[in-house]
Parts: C-alpha cells; structure tokens; sequence
C-alpha cells in the first residue's frame, strides 16, 4: 500500500493549520491546537523508548559501515529476564566488536 506524501498527512495539515491561523494569526483555539501539538511531540521526544546507538565508526573509502543498536527492554521484562542494562549493553557490544573481526 502506497503511503500518503508527507505533506498531506493529517497530522502536518494540522500542525500547518495551527500555525498560520494560531501563532501567526489570531485565532486563540489554533494556537491552542498548535502548542498541543508541539507539546505531544516535545513529551514523546523526551521520554518515549527509542534504540540506543552502541558504537559509531568512521569509515573510510572501500569499508563497510555497521550499525548495531538493540531495542530498550521496559524494567519489567529485565526484571523477567534476570538480565541489568549494563549486561545486556555489554552482550551488545561483544557482539558488534565479533562481527567486526569477521568481516
């Protein structure tokens, strides 16, 4: 299924809406809509789960770049598992440091 352009999104036709009516205009209910927006994004930015970077490698001409990151696991299912971050950081890394020496 093709995707909708970006553009034409709901969610940026909102945002756009909210800009020129709201902070740019006079409307006190888009400007309303317009911080609302801004807000969830600026929340799900600083709190939400995102993959961690474990290593960054510079490559030169004719290299192969590999970029390993693993899913956050939630304290429960670390808990579940028995395993801490700084173990699972570390299985991470051994493992990116075994592929590097394969290839």
């Amino acid at each position: 299924m093709a995707q909708i352009p970006v553009n034409l999104r709901p969610k940026y036709l909102i945002r756009r809406k909210a800009m020129r009516h709201g902070l740019l205009g006079p409307s006190r209910f888009w400007r309303f809509v317009g911080l609302l927006i801004a807000g969830s994004n600026t929340i799900q930015k600083t709190f939400g789960k995102s993959p961690e970077r474990l290593a960054r490698r510079r490559i030169g001409i004719g290299h192969v770049l590999t970029v390993a990151t693993y899913a956050p696991l939630t304290r429960k299912q670390r808990r579940s598992l028995g395993i801490s971050k700084k173990s699972l950081e570390a299985d991470a890394r051994a493992e990116l440091e075994a592929a590097q020496r394969a290839s």
